[in-house]
């Protein structure tokens, strides 16, 4: 991989809060950036004609078959949101997602659906990309929900959109600004309760411009 300072002209490109990226050659114009930071991200760049344009972007570029097939049944019961809820808090720095997409790196959506697969034993999705996942929540639930309405264990995400890099959370108890949110750091590779909703508002939508929205944790039919 080439280091991002030898592609001066794929700046514009990158996310605003990326600490640094790597860049690997897919074609003879056809670039992956790999973004590193809290949260990472990868973008598919294309050099036509001297100039540069996006194809693709998410927290990993997959395209793995989605639960399209399958029927959404609707939201957990909350008795299991509870169980999710007391998971999240009692694996902060005892959950590694080293093992998810890039080490750990690309693994915000992939460290979610282990732990909600471990505690209630099925999956929420196969996807670990917050652009792919989000579409489904909406065909589940038709729209976010009030934040006040969702219960500890649910999700709070914001979609990767453009070359903008996305996140996905677990949502803890309380309402409003100092609600806690949990979820993977990619610099560490570790489950953390790294936000709140008034900090994860800052960073996603003041920043990055990209919408918050929250949904129970959905639940699909055999």
């Amino acid at each position: 991989m080439d280091d991002i300072a030898d592609y001066p002209d794929f700046k514009g490109f990158l996310d605003p809060t990326a600490e640094g990226a790597k860049v690997e050659r897919k074609g003879d114009e056809t670039f992956l950036v790999t973004l590193r930071g809290e949260e990472g991200g990868q973008i598919l760049l294309r050099r036509v004609d001297g100039k540069i344009e996006l194809l693709e972007a998410d927290n990993v570029l997959d395209r793995e078959a989605r639960f399209a097939a399958r029927a959404c049944a609707g939201a957990c019961t909350a008795e299991q949101h509870a169980l999710v809820a007391q998971a999240i808090v009692r694996l902060v720095n005892n959950y590694s997602s080293a093992q998810g997409p890039d080490h750990g790196n690309l693994a915000c959506l992939w460290a979610v659906r282990h732990i909600v697969h471990d505690v209630l034993e099925f999956w929420i999705t196969r996807s670990d990309g917050t652009a792919s996942f989000y579409p489904d929540l909406v065909s589940c639930f038709g729209a976010g929900r009030p934040e006040a309405e969702v219960a500890a264990g649910g999700i709070v995400i914001s979609p990767t959109s453009g070359s903008r890099i996305g996140h996905i959370g677990l949502l803890g108890a309380g309402h409003g600004d100092t609600r806690l949110i949990y979820s993977n750091s990619s610099a560490a590779a570790q489950w953390k309760q790294n936000h709140t909703i008034a900090t994860w508002r800052a960073r996603y939508r003041d920043v990055k411009g990209l919408p918050v929205y929250f949904f129970p944790l959905p639940q699909y039919g055999a």
